[in-house]
């Protein structure tokens, strides 16, 4: 019995082997890790996360602005200054003379009563003559003329003469419409050679006297007085008065 026992246990340790060496071949084979390699791996592997943690998450593409586009500046235009504007052709305001009378153009008379009202109300104005301007040339106003001499170096007489005039009428203005002649305050008479010389004169400078300035009245000084008076709507007459001296001398037309 025994003996059988052994026989069978003979034969059935090589079938044995041969089932555990197919069950060993056919089973997969472990990879042994030394544990140097372990702890490298798993620090690999918390690194690679780490940085995969604070890796931001890629954004979404943006589009960059384009620079800009630079431009040649162009050069400023140069300005020309205005140009004067271009008057139409006409005919000319009579132009602004000095007064006759302030100038010494036409010498004031003091035997004249208008005359030698414009000398007494003149003197008045400078404080020199305080009695009644009355155009009587009397002592009051004598003396006075001799004080305004005597103040201005002309002597210590009472003659008057154009240089006493003019420097006497210094003080007031010499432009056309503010002395005696151009306001009218002494009228002039054609017939008076002086005056007509002064008349002719202004009316030359207008240009429509083409003659001599020789104090007489004749028909280019009338014919040039009607011109004027046309021109100013004052009619079509050689008349003179007084609205057309101060016409003629104020520098303006109507």
């Amino acid at each position: 019995m025994e003996k059988k026992t052994k026989q069978s246990f003979f034969w059935l340790t090589p079938l044995v082997i041969i089932l555990f060496t197919l069950l060993i071949s056919g089973c997969p084979k472990k990879q042994t890790v030394s544990p140097f390699e372990e702890k490298k791996e798993s620090s690999e592997t918390i690194s690679t996360s780490q940085t995969t943690a604070q890796k931001p998450a890629p954004s979404e593409p943006t589009e960059q602005p384009s620079p800009p586009i630079r431009s040649t500046p162009l050069p400023s235009p140069t300005l020309s200054p205005p140009s004067q504007p271009i008057r139409e052709a006409g005919p000319s305001a009579p132009e602004a003379i000095p007064d006759p009378i302030t100038n010494g153009l036409i010498l004031l008379n003091p035997a004249i009563l208008q005359h030698a009202k414009i000398i007494q109300s003149r003197l008045a104005e400078l404080g020199l003559y305080k009695a009644a301007v009355d155009g009587v040339w009397g002592k009051m106003s004598r003396a006075s003329l001799k004080i305004f001499k005597q103040q201005n170096s002309l002597g210590s007489s009472d003659q008057w003469d154009k240089e006493t005039q003019v420097l006497l009428f210094r003080g007031t203005s010499p432009i056309a419409g503010q002395g005696p002649t151009a306001n009218g305050s002494i009228l002039l008479n054609p017939a008076v050679p002086q005056d007509a010389e002064t008349i002719q004169t202004r009316l030359a400078e207008l240009g429509l006297y083409k003659g001599a300035i020789d104090g007489i009245w004749g028909k280019g000084s009338q014919a040039a007085l009607k011109s004027f008076r046309e021109k100013n709507s004052l009619g079509s007459v050689d008349q003179w008065d007084k609205e057309t001296q101060v016409l003629l001398f104020i520098g303006t037309s109507k």
